[in-house]
């Protein structure tokens, strides 16, 4: 069968001169039930990423791995590979758009990490660099993105990784329109960290 034939594509005009078409693709993995591909592209707001992962979350479904980089001061591209759970929908009825847009009406799980390490801004071009493991469980993704949100850290590129039952994320964090994040934030963020280590 040919995967290529049930793609789903979704995207929408903006009126913001010079950017990209903003839209979506979704397919499934051929060989791989409950599978699926998406790819994301164009014009997406602050937050956009943590949004869809809590937004998944509600519909029973999880990231599995995948990347997203900001590739200028509007637009964004990024592929995910999508699993959804035992009896869920399926994924392909989302409006995926919409979930990268709307604030999730949800509570924060407790996340569990593992271990995490830092490099300092002057590593990465101006981004806090975070990589961690953590106790992977549907929706640790999007709490993890809300938390750095809630301290006004965004990423601006991010890839996200499943093995087993832990989750390897490495994410390149900006401020509030794209600043470089001070000492004293990442001393801030480090601490913060350390409290979610499993002891």
């Amino acid at each position: 069968m040919n995967s290529l034939a049930t793609m789903r594509s979704s995207a929408t005009d903006t009126a913001y001169a010079g950017f990209q078409e903003t839209g979506f693709t979704i397919e499934p993995i051929y060989g791989r039930p409950g599978g699926y591909r998406l790819g994301m592209a164009g014009f997406l707001a602050p937050g956009w990423s943590g949004r869809l992962a809590a937004g998944l979350s509600e519909h029973r479904v999880g990231i599995v791995r995948g990347s997203a980089e900001k590739v200028n001061a509007s637009n964004w591209r990024s592929s995910f590979e999508l699993k959804s759970a035992p009896f869920a929908g399926s994924p392909e009825a989302i409006d995926f758009l919409r979930l990268a847009n709307t604030e999730p009406d949800r509570k924060a799980a407790c996340i569990e990490l593992l271990s995490f390490t830092m490099e300092p801004t002057a590593c990465h071009n101006g981004s806090l660099f975070v990589e961690l493991e953590g106790v992977d469980r549907l929706g640790f993704l999007g709490d993890l993105l809300d938390y750095f949100s809630m301290r006004c850290l965004f990423p601006v590129k991010m890839t996200v990784d499943t093995q087993g039952d832990t989750a390897v994320d490495r994410f390149w964090l900006r401020g509030v329109g794209g600043s470089v994040p001070s000492e004293a934030i990442s001393d801030s963020m480090k601490r913060n960290l350390e409290q979610l280590l499993v002891r």
